[in-house]
């Protein structure tokens, strides 16, 4: 089965120089760059990943090849490439939100301390991308390289995404030295174009009856470096993502046959005092509140501040409603308290839309008390929580991203359930079929200070 992203395996081999490469097969588009020549040798590497969204250049018109490469720049290539979605800054930095997806990801090597404007060497991006990548050696052959044994260049070295530098008749690492934004860019390019060696087959088993024989592989797909096997109990996403349009107020919009559309927004306390009637002019069809969260150190359950003053502000101006809970339930039992408890706080109100199972991950080192929490009892926390809210009358709904819908949640067990997909993307490329779509964390909305989330929810037309 083909990867989604089409992935090029290239077999490169190393010649006089790092730089010497297979070339890529001609990008689409031309570039703005006023500094990257057509005949030098990077020219459509930049090209090809420029096209792809995940570099760019430092103006509109200078891609400065020749520049020093940051920490904070080198993290989101290298995620970006690596299949992780794009991070809206969390702090002040533009790449705090990379930084701390790293963090949350264990992707950071231990004893790495560097500011995100900081240069970074050629080997502590190794020692990235091998994290971000999740590779191993595929062979006990000795070092290639004269000046270095790292485990990192070894392993990259493997897997032909590092190559060195020819220096007479040595090849040579250079791990403390800094790495251009060209040369990074054909190490990006690489990591992109990844596809892993293929495993060899399976024996059959000696008969069928073996009670020991290995089951057989269904189809695959990969996200990022990781194999993700399909769920045949789910839907397929049927959307054709050349109908996603934005209108003439910046939101989206989706003109199909099949589908009917609903704008949508969703808001907490931080969004503060709403103008929910602007809103409304702008054409927001629905908005999603959140209801409250339970304390990641605590366990507490803590209502939203702001929660039943949006809720009132959404309805009296027609505005569909419905609300998600941030969860940090580390059990079946919990996890039916936080949905009794926001239908306890609607029974007064006449809500439309679901009530939402929003679990989300805290950094470890904040020591929170669902690091450690597996997959299956994560799965389990959803599926009780959601069944709690059908039997109480209510529309249940799972939100997550593509990393936690891939690689947490079983999602075998959430087929009864609809799903709310958060990817910061131009189309969605999540697999399976989802009933609404956050497709941005930086969106604008009159009536409402600051950035805002937008939805686009599609319903099946009868």
């Amino acid at each position: 089965m083909q990867t989604i992203r089409q992935r090029l395996h290239a077999l490169l081999l190393l010649a006089a120089l790092t730089i010497s490469l297979a070339v890529p097969a001609s990008a689409a588009g031309s570039l703005p760059f006023t500094d990257v020549d057509p005949s030098e040798w990077y020219y459509t590497y930049v090209q090809d990943l420029y096209d792809a969204g995940i570099v760019d250049g430092v103006t509109s018109t200078a891609f400065r090849p020749e520049g020093t490469v940051t920490f904070g720049q080198a993290l989101k290539l290298v995620l970006m490439a690596a299949g992780y979605e794009n991070q809206a800054p969390t702090g002040t930095h533009w790449a705090s939100g990379f930084y701390d997806l790293a963090q949350r990801e264990g992707l950071l090597p231990s004893g790495l301390n560097l500011g995100l404007d900081d240069a970074i060497t050629r080997l502590e991006i190794a020692e990235i991308t091998v994290l971000a990548m999740d590779l191993s050696r595929t062979s006990q052959d000795p070092s290639p390289f004269a000046d270095s044994d790292a485990e990192a260049a070894l392993i990259l070295w493997d897997h032909g995404i590092f190559e060195g530098s020819a220096s007479g008749d040595q090849i040579l690492f250079q791990p403390q030295d800094d790495i251009s934004r060209a040369e990074i860019t054909t190490v990006i390019w690489r990591i992109y174009h990844y596809t892993p060696p293929e495993s060899p087959e399976t024996p059959p088993p000696t008969s069928p009856e073996d009670p020991d024989a290995p089951e057989e592989e269904g189809d695959y797909f990969y996200f990022g470096n990781k194999k993700v096997y399909v769920v045949e109990e789910m839907p397929k996403r049927t959307y054709d993502s050349s109908l996603f349009q934005v209108n003439e107020n910046g939101l989206l919009t989706y003109n199909s046959d099949d589908y009917d559309y609903r704008i949508g927004i969703d808001v907490s306390r931080y969004q503060g005092e709403i103008d929910w009637a602007a809103v409304k002019d702008a054409g927001v069809d629905f908005a999603m509140i959140r209801l409250g969260y339970r304390g990641y150190g605590t366990g507490r359950i803590v209502t939203d501040t702001y929660f039943e003053t949006n809720l009132k502000g959404a309805l009296e101006n027609d505005i569909e409603v419905g609300v998600y809970f941030f969860s940090q339930a580390i059990n079946e039992e919990e996890a039916m308290e936080e949905a009794q408890y926001c239908m306890d706080l609607l029974q007064d109100y006449d809500i439309t839309y679901p009530i939402v199972f929003d679990w989300e991950p805290y950094d470890s080192s904040l020591n929170p008390r669902t690091d450690g929490l597996s997959d299956e009892m994560l799965t389990k926390c959803a599926v009780a929580f959601c069944q709690a809210v059908e039997d109480g009358g209510y529309e249940s709904m799972v939100y997550s991203n593509l990393t936690y819908f891939y690689l947490h949640y079983d999602l075998a067990q959430l087929v009864d359930f609809p799903l709310w997909l958060a990817q910061y993307n131009e189309t969605p490329t999540f697999y399976y079929h989802f009933s609404m779509w956050q497709y941005s964390s930086t969106g604008t909305v009159p009536g409402i200070e600051g950035n805002v989330d937008l939805n686009i929810q599609l319903i099946p037309k009868a």
